[in-house]
């Protein structure tokens, strides 16, 4: 039985975002894809906000959305736990009903 694919929605802050994105880009077997996208992040954990960003209220973010099979979410959330081993990177993961591709 194919593994049920799942949304995988990690958030970042910014300044890690080439690390981040070079480590799922080395993946073995390649991911099937995801969208990255600049954002700014608001909440009380503002630990690794600059200076600026504290006046500002918000933390410059970045997130990754990915659908993907469920049984390969535990290999992407290690490989990015070991390339970037720090506080305030968020992930969850939701349910797919349905995916597919217009045409």
């Amino acid at each position: 039985m194919d593994s049920p694919l799942r949304k995988l929605t990690l958030v970042c802050p910014r300044s890690i975002q080439p690390t981040v994105l070079d480590s799922l880009d080395a993946i073995d077997p390649p991911l099937p894809g995801y969208t990255s996208q600049d954002g700014l992040g608001h909440g009380s954990s503002m630990d690794l906000a600059s200076t600026a960003e504290k006046v500002k209220g918000a933390m410059k973010v970045f997130t990754v959305l990915m659908v993907l099979p469920e049984n390969a979410i535990p290999l992407v959330l290690e490989t990015i736990r070991q390339a970037c081993p720090r506080r305030q990177i968020s992930y969850w993961i939701e349910p797919v009903l349905d995916f597919g591709r217009l045409k």
